[in-house]
């Protein structure tokens, strides 16, 4: 019976130790999928935002510099590169009535939109 006790010792042990690397494991990938989502939910601010910027850019052409439209159609009417985050926008101009205008905003891999409706 004496001869059964080290063995047993030796397979608790490693069953414990087994035990411990997949909660370390699971912990790390979890810490991983969290800074993952950090990242991607970043970009999308800076996206959202650039489309935003589009927008405004939209608004201020028709109200202060006069910009007439014309009908509309699936290409750009107005784009820009944002020149601090290097996020850009393209506007396009989907369908009357009422007005409505489409901004897209990009950032690295990821993109957002705004519609208008004037």
């Amino acid at each position: 019976m004496a001869k059964n006790k080290p063995a047993s010792a030796l397979i608790l042990t490693m069953f414990i130790l087994a035990g411990m690397m997949v909660a370390a494991f699971g912990g790390a990938y979890l810490a991983i999928l969290g800074i993952k989502a950090g990242g991607i939910q970043s970009q999308s601010g800076k996206a959202y935002f650039a489309a935003e910027a589009g927008a405004e850019r939209l608004l201020w052409e028709l109200r202060k510099n006069g910009w007439t439209y014309g009908s509309p159609s699936t290409s750009i009417v107005f784009s820009d590169v944002l020149p601090i985050t290097g996020a850009s926008y393209q506007v396009y101009f989907s369908g009357f009535p009422p007005l409505i205008f489409r901004s897209v905003g990009e950032y690295k891999n990821t993109s957002r939109s705004v519609e208008l409706r004037i």
